[in-house]
């Protein structure tokens, strides 16, 4: 029992990394959007149950995972590929802010932030490192993708610019440390060029007054 409990728990620790991960986030100005996650594994990997290591291959597992008083979970769907024998999972979600979403079970490895900087607005999407995971012998046939669609002209960033969408890659064996991805966009001047445009407009009206005035003086 004691060989069969250690191989085991070799073969949990195996499988940790054994997962290809795609999220594709839409950020809005105000830090709230939505993501489309989607994670995959052979199905050979799924002797032992449903879980590999983080991941949920269970719908009502995976659900609670991404649900968070900060994200709600609209659509998810489970479903096993017979055509290379692998098994998938899609999640659909919405969030109130960026900041927070690490409050859902499935953002704990990672650390957002969503602040005012000199250039405009400013994501940092920090991928904490996972030794476990990158230290697999396979870890590096594993992919890690990410994509943030921004809400406004991208001013700079570190990743792969596409309009207004920036893309990174990774493998897991990348994730031997820390993974920063930034991107800074222009602050949105709707608010402000409207309150610019009420203000000019009441000093002209206010001019167009006194010179009326000074007129019939």
């Amino acid at each position: 029992m004691t060989v069969l409990g250690a191989f085991v728990f070799a073969l949990s620790i195996y499988l940790v990394g054994c997962v290809n991960y795609d999220q594709k986030t839409t950020l809005k100005d105000d830090g709230s959007g939505s993501m489309k996650v989607h994670y995959w594994s052979g199905m050979s990997n799924f002797s032992m149950g449903t879980t590999l290591g983080k991941f949920e291959f269970d719908e009502a597992k995976a659900k609670d995972k991404y649900k968070s008083g900060n994200s709600d979970v609209t659509s998810i769907k489970v479903e096993d590929k017979l055509d290379d024998s692998t098994k998938h999972v899609y999640i659909e979600l919405t969030f109130k802010d960026i900041n927070k979403l690490s409050d859902a079970k499935g953002f704990e490895g990672v650390k957002p932030s969503w602040k005012e900087v000199n250039d405009g607005m400013e994501l940092k999407y920090t991928l904490l490192k996972d030794t476990s995971a990158a230290k697999q012998m396979s870890a590096s046939d594993y992919k890690v993708t990410y994509e943030f669609t921004m809400p406004s002209e991208i001013v700079s960033t570190n990743g792969t610019k596409d309009g207004q969408t920036v893309k990174y890659s990774y493998t897991l064996s990348d994730l031997g440390k820390d993974i920063e991805m930034t991107t800074v966009v222009k602050k949105s001047g709707g608010k402000l060029c409207g309150l610019i445009g009420m203000s000019m407009g009441t000093m002209l009206i206010g001019l167009a007054y006194y010179s009326q005035r000074r007129k019939r003086k």
